[in-house]
């Protein structure tokens, strides 16, 4: 009987495996493309949560609300685990590579921020295709955009890198436990739980951000400067979600199943 799941010195090596190939891709257009992709797919969740959940909160019950939201936010991260395409948050995980010495520093750093930048890029294509095609007419849709993008500007520095690394936790965790299942069900179930847990709870994921911020600001410009957009929310966020995908789990990883 084969096994349904792998065990952590397995996924261990998996993950270490995977840092392997992403990281040491020469095509940079490749990466780019991939992390295009994987924005696309966070913000095609990010508007079925919120065409799921808009009235919700004010017809029946807030947190009924964020957990409809929260259980149509996972597809997104099936969507990349199950085509492989990049996320910054997931990518993170290559560190652990790094620590292995199968990465070197500078393929690492290069990987990460071209993957950011595909992220980005995808996510605001994906708000303005999404403005277009009048995903966004519905009042109640541009209240909740607005409001929620308003308020993780709103967030200061610390409350951004804090939220961030709690956020990545999950995220990481969600592709580990899709990675350490064989079969398509514990794959989608691996991504599910982690995934509605974070957006249940409000943690603040870049990518995520990206699209919801934008939309934002694709509907009223005034109030959303884009230099403090990156200054003040995608920066921080940035590093607390690497703080936990990019350090916290490798490290975890490598002490606890690699270094003899």
């Amino acid at each position: 009987m084969s096994k349904s799941f792998l065990g952590p010195s397995e996924i261990t090596s998996a993950v270490i495996a995977m840092g392997i190939s992403r990281g040491n891709e020469k095509n940079i257009f490749k990466t780019l493309i991939s992390g295009f992709v994987a924005g696309m797919f966070i913000a095609l969740a990010g508007i079925g949560q919120i065409t799921a959940s808009q009235t919700l909160a004010q017809t029946f019950d807030v947190g009924f609300s964020k957990f409809i939201g929260a259980s149509i936010f996972p597809i997104g991260l099936m969507l990349c685990v199950f085509t492989g395409a990049s996320l910054f948050t997931g990518n993170s995980l290559l560190t652990l590579s790094f620590l292995t010495k199968d990465l070197k520093f500078s393929n690492l750093v290069k990987n990460l921020t071209i993957v950011w930048i595909g992220n980005f890029l995808g996510s605001i294509f994906t708000a303005y295709v999404a403005f277009y095609a009048g995903v966004f007419k519905s009042p109640i849709i541009q209240k909740v955009i607005l409001d929620t993008g308003i308020s993780k500007i709103s967030l200061s520095f610390s409350e951004c890198v804090a939220s961030g690394f709690f956020c990545n936790i999950l995220v990481a965790m969600g592709v580990i436990m899709a990675m350490c299942s064989t079969d398509a069900t514990g794959k989608f179930l691996g991504c599910w739980f982690p995934v509605m847990l974070f957006v249940l709870c409000g943690y603040q994921h870049v990518v995520a951000n990206m699209f919801i911020i934008y939309a934002g600001k694709i509907l009223s410009p005034e109030n959303f400067s884009m230099l403090d957009i990156f200054i003040k929310h995608f920066l921080p966020t940035s590093i607390g979600n690497f703080l936990s995908g990019g350090v916290f789990l490798p490290l975890f990883l490598y002490f606890s199943y690699y270094k003899k």
